[in-house]
């Protein structure tokens, strides 16, 4: 019979699980080499929601987002958020738009634009999340554009019904190399007739009182050209999409934008973002209210919780209808304003 002692015996089962979760680690790096392609992150709810919060933090800084090549790569200038979430608009001046009742015609930067987000993953690697403001004789080429560059198709609707002429929106993401993801997306927007290069005022001014909307709202407000302002109001809760923990400004948050029409009246698109128990109440909410419901869709493929998306349309005084938007935000996961 052999007598280990004591502290013979700790340290040997010290050393029998070091191995073990040595092995593990090796297991784990292997699988994730393995999966790079489909760009699964680590899983950062595993460590409950403190490790979660600090993780996302390490995913989205600015500079593992080489944001000065992607811009050169799309040929239009972006906003890097506060989170470091690089939003990229590209405006379809080559459309016309009115819409909504009473009709207003669209100005440039309001509405009818693509949408492209970039987060960094860290290690050389981003999600992309976006979407593309099309004419219908552009959709079919756009879908097998997606196809081609590898680009993962997620929703094709309306965001209001009577625009002239008639817009649809193509959403799309990617996970990878974010410079290569933005040339699958330039090549992309090749297929339709957007004007490019694209740049944003050096020094945008708006007659709107935008840090009273932004409070009101209890968000983030830019501004854009033609004195259009935008407040994007983050979602407190987690979402995945395609199995990442992506930021809120990864376009999964509601955003308010406000056109400027004159004798201290706007147009406004509020853009909810819901969960589907919050649906019915942000609308109910908003149709007391006398907000036109533009659609109720998907945007998001593979995200949990499944998000929904309404953009509702009114015409009035611009503080007195974001508290109004401020209403329907209240039974939505956002902070308090």
């Amino acid at each position: 019979m052999i007598i280990i002692s004591s502290s013979e015996a700790a340290r040997r089962a010290a050393l029998r699980r070091f191995r073990g979760g040595a092995a593990l680690l090796a297991g784990l790096v292997a699988t994730g080499a393995a999966v790079a392609g489909t760009a699964t992150a680590p899983d950062a709810d595993a460590a409950g929601p403190r490790a979660a919060t600090s993780q996302a933090r390490a995913w989205t800084g600015t500079k593992r987002l080489p944001v000065k090549q992607i811009e050169r790569t799309l040929q239009a200038d972006g906003h890097v958020s506060s989170s470091g979430v690089l939003e990229v608009d590209i405006d379809r001046k080559d459309l016309h738009v009115t819409g909504g009742r009473p009709r207003v015609r669209f100005e440039d930067g309001f509405q009818i634009q693509h949408e492209l987000y970039f987060q960094s993953l860290g290690h050389g690697k981003a999600i992309l999340n976006g979407d593309l403001a099309l004419r219908p004789q552009e959709i079919q080429p756009v879908i097998d554009a997606f196809i081609a560059h590898g680009l993962t198709f997620q929703a094709q609707h309306q965001h209001l019904y009577d625009l002239r002429p008639m817009v649809w929106f193509l959403h799309f993401r990617a996970i990878g190399d974010p410079v290569r993801m933005a040339g699958a997306a330039r090549a992309v927007i090749g297929k339709t007739s957007t004007p490019l290069p694209q740049h944003s005022p050096p020094h945008p001014t708006t007659p709107l009182p935008e840090r009273r909307l932004a409070k009101i709202l209890g968000g983030d407000a830019t501004v854009g050209e033609n004195g259009i302002v935008t407040v994007t109001v983050p979602r407190t809760d987690r979402i995945r999409l395609g199995g990442v923990l992506v930021d809120p400004d990864l376009g999964v948050s509601t955003s308010v934008q406000f056109q400027p029409l004159g004798k201290g009246k706007a147009a406004v698109v509020p853009d909810f973002s819901m969960t589907a128990k919050e649906t019915q109440p942000v609308i109910s909410v908003m149709r007391r209210r006398h907000w036109q419901v533009g659609c109720l869709y998907n945007q998001e493929t593979a995200e949990f919780p499944q998000l929904y998306f309404s953009h509702m349309f009114r015409v009035g005084d611009p503080v007195a209808l974001a508290r109004q938007v401020r209403a329907g935000l209240d039974r939505t996961h956002v902070k308090h304003s």
